[in-house]
């Protein structure tokens, strides 16, 4: 995801709603991740002219806040705050953050339930969350199915749940959870937990890129920014950036 893209969806997380203004100083911000923290650095730029002057970022693998430690000391000039934490059972007292934003994080948890329920109870009335999550119902999942097909070479281990399909996988001598998610139903999970959808478009068209090298690559990666560019309709787009909006009776 890049910078631009990264700037027009936290606009839209950071757009003022008809009952008050956003923050000013952007404080009570928390970013999920399990990498080494780019996006948030990115997100710290982007958000706003002068950057977020404070932002918290939780780190939810252990590998993830192993690397993250390695590059802090690159990070002295961001006033990016680290933790690791289980989403599943975060430390915060209810309603502490106005704004969440999570990277690719609730597609690696498998009670995604009780995520859904921390996240739901740490947003305040009238807060934000930011999400970037995988799609069921993406081209890339159409293609990689014809593709197993013909070649016979099904996916084991796929299980089909209402939330969407998901698959464990080993990475790093580690198996991890991955999700993709019917769209509908996430959106009526976060209903039922008192927030709507005010922002959904695509993150990235394909993510096929990262399968790739060179000059395929490069052409894959130009074409996920057009198609944002674009303003394409997210329904076929391999993962989608939604933000919903708590509302101000939970």
């Amino acid at each position: 995801m890049g910078p631009r893209l990264l700037s027009s969806h936290c606009r839209a997380l950071l757009r003022p709603s008809h009952s008050g203004n956003a923050a000013a100083d952007g404080s009570g911000t928390q970013g999920e991740g399990s990498g080494r923290g780019v996006r948030a650095r990115r997100t710290q730029r982007a958000c706003r002219p002068g950057g977020l002057p404070r932002l918290r970022r939780r780190h939810l693998a252990d590998h993830a806040a192993g690397s993250a430690g390695t590059d802090r000391h690159r990070w002295t000039s961001f006033p990016i705050e680290f933790r690791q934490e289980d989403l599943t059972r975060l430390s915060f007292p209810d309603r502490s953050f106005r704004y969440v934003f999570s990277w690719g994080v609730i597609i690696h948890i498998h009670d995604i339930e009780k995520a859904l329920d921390e996240l739901a109870r740490i947003i305040e009335p009238g807060g934000k969350l930011a999400l970037e999550v995988t799609n069921r119902k993406a081209w890339d999942q159409k293609i990689e199915s014809l593709l197993r097909f013909l070649l016979r070479k099904p996916l084991v281990g796929r299980v089909r749940l209402p939330l969407g399909n998901g698959n464990w996988y080993e990475m790093h001598g580690e198996k991890i959870w991955v999700w993709q998610f019917d769209m509908r139903e996430l959106q009526r999970q976060f209903e039922v937990r008192g927030f709507r959808l005010t922002h959904r478009v695509i993150g990235e068209f394909s993510e096929i890129q990262r399968r790739v090298e060179g000059p395929l690559r490069r052409m894959l990666l130009r074409l996920n920014n057009l198609c944002y560019r674009l303003k394409l309709p997210p329904g076929p787009a391999a993962s989608n950036l939604l933000v919903f909006q708590k509302s101000g009776e939970h």
